[in-house]
């Protein structure tokens, strides 16, 4: 989904900045925004699914639920045992403490990067010391540090959410919609 910068009124100033570079600037900006929100989202989920697991594992590993399993009959001993093993299996493989805290670093650096969009973006109307080059090279610059910090999503098996992505999508939008117009 693109969206597209606010129109800046500047007709007495010359423009030091070519249109594609302000609606890649803007794009970004937008795109970075997007970025905080999902992986801050993608991290409280992993959070939540992390305590739940452990809940999970401790209601059904603590003596109390062992002390009860005199009172289980006979067939569902074995049955309540393969549920604690396969919640211990289960908290095991799916690793959710290292998926939150990697979304949680992602969301972090992204909310720097996402900073310093803000303040190339308001330097593209400052003709006495900007200029297409100089914009250029910050936003190639900061294209590379997104990358590089969206890269370990895809190392960490964080599948992607599309109704997460579709929230942060439309709350990025309305804050700069609102930051912006």
């Amino acid at each position: 989904m693109a969206v597209r910068f606010p129109s800046t009124p500047l007709p007495l100033v010359e423009e030091v900045v070519t249109e594609r570079t302000r609606t890649e600037v803007w794009q970004g900006l937008w795109d970075v925004h997007r970025m905080v929100r999902y992986y801050q989202a993608v991290h409280g989920r992993y959070q939540l699914y992390n305590r739940i697991s452990m809940c999970a594992l401790v209601i059904f590993g603590t003596s109390a639920f062992v002390t009860l399993w005199e009172r289980i009959p006979d067939v569902v001993q074995p049955i309540a045992g393969l549920l604690v093993a396969g919640v211990s299996l289960w908290i095991l493989f799916a690793d959710y403490a290292a998926k939150s805290a990697i979304a949680h670093a992602i969301a972090n650096q992204c909310e720097g990067i996402a900073i310093e969009w803000s303040t190339l973006f308001a330097r593209l109307d400052s003709p006495e010391d900007f200029d297409e080059q100089l914009a250029r090279e910050q936003l190639d610059g900061l294209k590379m540090r997104m990358r590089d910090a969206t890269y370990r999503s895809g190392h960490a098996n964080l599948p992607d959410n599309e109704r997460i992505n579709e929230q942060a999508t439309a709350a990025a939008t309305a804050d700069l919609t609102a930051s912006y117009a």
